[in-house]
């Protein structure tokens, strides 16, 4: 066998297999190490994921342990009713419910605090800041809040543990009515309960909380830490809370407007025949604020109008003829148009309970009596809650024995210029039945206010100066106000008319803003022509609609009816029937809120909702989180 020679082209292959197999083994060994990291990358994650999870979910348990403690025993806030005001308040609305609200945000405490500065409850005494229990009914918060709140643990239930820490700080304060004024609220302590008023704390608090977990972490290893911010509110549904809210509907046609007004700042700033756009908005005349909504459906139809405020609809048929959604055109919506809560149906005052009659008629009828060689006016002064005779026109005796009166009588306005001579006439005095209590008010047939042309007819309802301190509460089986007829609240009645001339006349006191009525009514309240009712020309919307309260127990569609050029200021509830609010021509207005089963607002009709009312009568619920988030530390 021959010796190859060196030449062998065979020979230069040789070490080849070497580098492929060691460069498969690099591939090989890279790919290894990449699945091995990848696989420890994510159990990594996993644990991360898994620690971080559970100390979220131990700071979520934080936050409801610190919803838990506003809404137990452990924690008392600060009663509105107290003699301190312990934080820094301003009048929240005009009497008769004397609510406030901390005018700081936070809420600053500024009177028996260990220091002034924002109220918060901290990891210590030291770093918390809240009134004394001498404020809270004797409930040491601080104390109770740092041993319920700093560094609780808590066990996932298999061995695991962790720790939270949650502090808070103080939003927002203010008093809400938790009552329907005019109805007892039983089961409530404050002073004025009777009448309707149970004034309750409303806060917002912003809880900050801090959770770790601690277990199965490894040796040197930083505990997992989250922290969430969540905002605890309680809720409240006031019976009015927007201008119309109707329990089955709400029904707008024509040209007809919503917009609003605070009657603690002073009349309506705009022309009280019309309403506000955005465009001719004033400092007191707003077009926004001024919602409309209902249980069931709202209905919007015919020409121009503008709701000034969101169209609300809750679906909550009670019955079939209630309807459901918006139906309409949304263009003249100055907010939105979307569903919102159901509003609770107020109670309803107990008439039969009183032994109240509605045949009896005519007990307060003041319709004119024509004739006399002026111009005739009929006045009817209904003396409320008085212990003395009241000031009559002299030559008239008021019997003994009653707290309240009826005086009639008529007065002639001579004819000619300027200046009139008047003349008394036609006198008469009666006592009124029931002691003006809500459980015994004062009773009267029918109130009716009827002119004629220029000759007025005009009832003066005197209640008394002392506001809330003092209600007044009338029961009625119906109210009639027409052409040239005028009812007034005021503290003071009328003696000698002032002069001016025939056609204007309006021999009204001014109304009083401290005097305060509830007036019940059996069957229906309506007005018409140019009649008004708790109305001042000089100062509209202002004394504040809510004082006087109208509740309509009567179940036609016209329970309540507004109509012509007529004029109302009220806080008004039909229950059980209908408002309708028609106006024909320019001239008619209403201020306050309208609480019926259905409303039917058609032509030119205005109304003006007062703001202060939101917190007048309402429902409110226990404390909960309204909102969370996960700031990133």
């Amino acid at each position: 066998m021959g010796m190859r020679s060196r030449s062998d082209p065979k020979r230069g292959d040789s070490g080849v297999a070497l580098i492929l197999v060691l460069l498969a083994i690099l591939v090989l060994t890279t790919l290894a190490a990449a699945m091995v990291f990848s696989a420890r990358s994510e159990t990594l994650a996993s644990y991360n994921y898994r620690v971080g999870t559970q100390a979220e979910y131990v700071a979520l348990a934080g936050v409801q342990k610190a919803l838990n403690f506003f809404n137990g025993s452990n924690y008392s806030p600060v009663p509105p009713t107290s003699s301190t005001t312990y934080y820094a308040a301003s009048t929240y609305a005009v009497n008769p419910v004397n609510l406030y609200f901390s005018n700081a945000t936070p809420v600053t405490c500024t009177s028996s605090c260990s220091s002034t500065g924002s109220v918060v409850l901290g990891t210590s005494s030291g770093s918390s800041l809240f009134p004394p229990s001498a404020a809270t009914g004797g409930v040491d918060v601080v104390t109770n809040w740092v041993a319920a709140m700093n560094n609780q643990s808590i066990s996932d239930g298999v061995g695991g543990t962790g720790n939270y820490t949650v502090t808070a700080t103080l939003l927002e304060y203010h008093t809400v009515n938790n009552a329907f004024f005019g109805v007892p609220a039983t089961g409530c302590s404050d002073a004025l309960s009777g009448t309707g008023i149970c004034r309750q704390p409303f806060e917002v608090w912003r809880v900050t909380s801090t959770g770790t977990w601690s277990s199965n972490i490894g040796g040197g290893a930083a505990l997992p830490t989250v922290q969430v911010v969540a905002t605890i509110s309680p809720m409240y549904l006031p019976f009015f809370g927007i201008g119309l809210y109707g329990l089955c509907n709400v029904s707008l046609a024509g040209n007809v407007g919503t917009d609003s007004y605070n009657s603690s700042m002073g009349s309506y700033g705009g022309d009280p025949a019309s309403y506000v756009t955005p465009s001719t908005a004033t400092s007191n005349a707003q077009a926004t604020g001024s919602g409309v909504g209902s249980n069931g459906g709202v209905t919007i139809s015919g020409g121009a109008y503008s709701i000034g405020g969101s169209v609300t609809y809750a679906n909550q048929n009670a019955t079939s003829s209630c309807n459901t959604g918006f139906q309409g055109s949304a263009a003249g919506v100055v907010g939105s148009v979307l569903p919102g809560p159901a509003v609770p149906t107020p109670p309803t005052p107990n008439m039969p309970a009183w032994g109240y009659n509605p045949t009896n008629s005519a007990a307060a009828d003041v319709a004119p009596p024509g004739g006399g060689g002026g111009v005739d006016y009929r006045v009817a002064n209904i003396y409320t809650r008085v212990t003395t005779t009241p000031t009559v026109p002299s030559g008239l005796s008021c019997p003994a024995g009653f707290s309240g009166y009826r005086v009639l009588y008529t007065v002639d306005e001579s004819s000619g210029p300027m200046p009139h001579t008047y003349t008394y006439g036609n006198m008469s005095c009666t006592g009124l039945s029931g002691s003006g209590s809500s459980a015994d008010p004062y009773r009267l047939g029918e109130i009716d206010a009827n002119g004629s042309g220029s000759v007025p007819a005009v009832v003066n309802i005197i209640a008394p100066a002392g506001g809330i301190a003092d209600l007044a509460y009338v029961a009625a089986n119906q109210i009639e106000v027409g052409t040239g007829g005028f009812i007034n609240l005021s503290s003071t009645a009328p003696t000698t008319p002032a002069n001016t001339s025939v056609g204007t006349f309006n021999p009204n006191s001014p109304p009083n803003v401290n005097s305060s009525l509830v007036l019940d009514v059996a069957d229906h309240v309506n007005l018409g022509g140019t009649s008004t009712f708790n109305y001042s020309t000089a100062t509209p919307g202002v004394p504040a609609p809510d004082f006087l309260k109208i509740n309509i127990l009567g179940t036609s569609s016209t329970a309540l009816d507004l109509t012509g050029q007529s004029k109302l200021g009220a806080m008004v509830t039909v229950p059980n029937g209908g408002a309708r609010l028609a106006g024909s021509g320019a001239g008619g207005a209403f201020f306050g809120a309208i609480l019926a089963n259905n409303i039917d607002v058609r032509g030119n009709y205005p109304v003006h909702y007062d703001l202060s009312m939101r917190t007048q009568s309402g429902q409110m619920f226990t404390a909960q989180v309204v909102s969370v988030s996960r700031p990133k530390l």
